[in-house]
């Protein structure tokens, strides 16, 4: 089963290396492939902590987003949506939360949880993307114990 999350912005980041730039000023452990982002769409392979990983990211239509969810209350029409979509593997679900969080810092945007319908404004995604990160190491353990 594929999850999702989404950075709605009102301005969009123009490559791979800015969008590093941001994930490494946030101090995430994320190293994007180099890639042309202004047409990415699809799987974007990434490293987390130097392992091999990566999550789906299209540029959503953000007309269509908009009107798709038009029962929930985003404070504004956002111009541009930022999709990340990845097939429930943890690392994935790692790479691609920070990615978002620095994403949204970097474009002063928002992440929307579609699952549950949370909106996290850049600070709370921040601190959302640092608790998963600090609780990876135990949910993994936890996983394997269960195996």
């Amino acid at each position: 089963m594929a999850m999702e999350i989404f950075v709605l912005s009102d301005r969009q980041l123009g490559s791979i290396a800015e969008w590093q730039a941001a994930i490494d000023a946030e101090g995430f452990a994320v190293k994007l492939d180099d890639t042309d982002f202004r047409w990415h769409s699809g799987f974007l392979p990434a490293r987390l902590n130097g392992k091999l990983t990566g999550f789906e990211c299209y540029h959503d239509s953000a007309d269509e987003f908009m009107r798709e969810n038009s029962d929930i209350d985003f404070g504004h029409e956002w111009k541009f949506v930022l999709g990340f979509r990845w097939r429930g593997d943890f690392h994935e679900f790692e790479a691609a939360w920070t990615a978002a969080a620095a994403y949204a810092s970097a474009t002063n945007g928002v992440v929307f949880d579609g699952e549950d319908g949370s909106i996290f404004p850049v600070a709370e995604a921040r601190q959302a993307a640092r608790k998963l990160v600090r609780d990876m190491p135990r949910l993994l353990r936890e996983l394997q114990s269960r195996r």
